[in-house]
């Protein structure tokens, strides 16, 4: 069940997604939006992008909604995405939240980014982390503290404590494998989301961090898990189970009962950008894992602190992006 805020309640509150042209971003969007927030919505192309704001408006018309391209895979569009983005809703307006909800899952082999980086860990976790560097300043100017979502799964269970400690050891870039990249990948978003709240806290900054898994839901980020390409009545988000006899579970609907519409897929990221954890009160439950819209323990390799500060330090070098904290 779709569980949106009461309208009005996000008004004065400038929310920007990633992957918000399809599956769990463009649901935010919409539910967002008819709360009253103003919107950043973004895909990989400006067609993408301007097809999510005719979406979004023709749900919530005369909301303010802007769509601009950025490529999580370029840290070219990253780096550029600033002063696009001041051109865009003319001036370096603050953002309250940011949605980290792009992500690719299960490519079959390995492909690079445009920076030569394993596109899973590369899209998933260093382009989120090279985004939040470029947009910390905009989040610093939120007038009533911002919130940064790093959407996950509960897919970074795959990653053991040696899987995570040998991907940081191979610049994250360890002997390919599409699980268990992904993996890697989700647990990264989890390791993140604990080092940046730890260094929002320490800079007494006011903000926070949190990280979630939506579910397993009907999208299309499981595009490469049938044949490479994603039937069209076969999608699946976040957290499909490890690809054994999979391309038959899919084509027989065995997962019909396990599957969740994207509706209620998004329920815990939309939860999360309109603060109801915490009362509306984005400073507070910093560092923390969502499921079902109620905090929960990560597992214990995903938010151990001396892997997050590798992984944080490894990100740092790999991209060139700084985040001030």
């Amino acid at each position: 069940m779709a569980l949106p805020p009461p309208p009005g309640s996000l008004a004065g509150t400038t929310i920007l997604i990633t992957g918000a042209n399809t599956g769990l971003g463009l649901e935010s969007a919409k539910r967002l939006a008819t709360a009253g927030a103003a919107l950043v919505v973004t895909a990989r192309s400006q067609a993408k992008a301007d097809g999510a704001v005719k979406d979004v408006l023709a749900t919530v018309p005369g909301t303010s909604v802007t769509g601009l391209e950025l490529d999580l895979a370029s840290l070219a569009s990253i780096k550029s995405f600033p002063d696009r983005l001041a051109k865009a809703v003319g001036g370096e307006a603050p953002i309250d939240v940011l949605l980290n909800n792009a992500g690719v899952m299960a490519i079959p082999e390995r492909v690079e980014t445009s920076d030569g980086f394993e596109k899973t860990v590369g899209v998933n976790h260093l382009g989120h982390y090279a985004l939040v560097a470029a947009l910390l300043p905009l989040l610093k100017k939120a007038k009533d503290g911002f919130r940064i979502i790093n959407v996950s799964s509960d897919a970074h269970r795959f990653a053991s404590a040696g899987a995570i400690s040998d991907a940081l050891d191979k610049k994250l870039d360890p002997e390919y494998s599409a699980w268990g990249n992904y993996g890697v990948s989700k647990a990264a978003n989890v390791l993140f989301t604990v080092e940046l709240q730890r260094r929002i806290e320490a800079a007494g900054l006011a903000g926070s961090a949190v990280t979630l898994h939506p579910g397993v839901v009907q999208t299309d980020l499981a595009r490469y898990i049938v044949g490479g390409v994603a039937a069209e009545d076969t999608r699946l988000s976040e957290t499909a189970p490890p690809p054994t006899g999979i391309g038959k579970f899919l084509k027989e609907k065995v997962l019909d009962n396990v599957v969740i519409p994207v509706a209620n897929g998004a329920n815990t990221q939309v939860f999360l950008a309109a603060a109801a954890d915490t009362g509306g009160d984005r400073k507070k439950a910093g560092g923390l894992f969502f499921d079902k819209m109620k905090a929960v323990k990560a597992n214990a390799p995903s938010t151990d602190a001396a892997l997050a500060k590798r992984l944080w330090q490894l990100s740092e070098e790999l991209t060139g992006a700084k985040i001030p904290l």
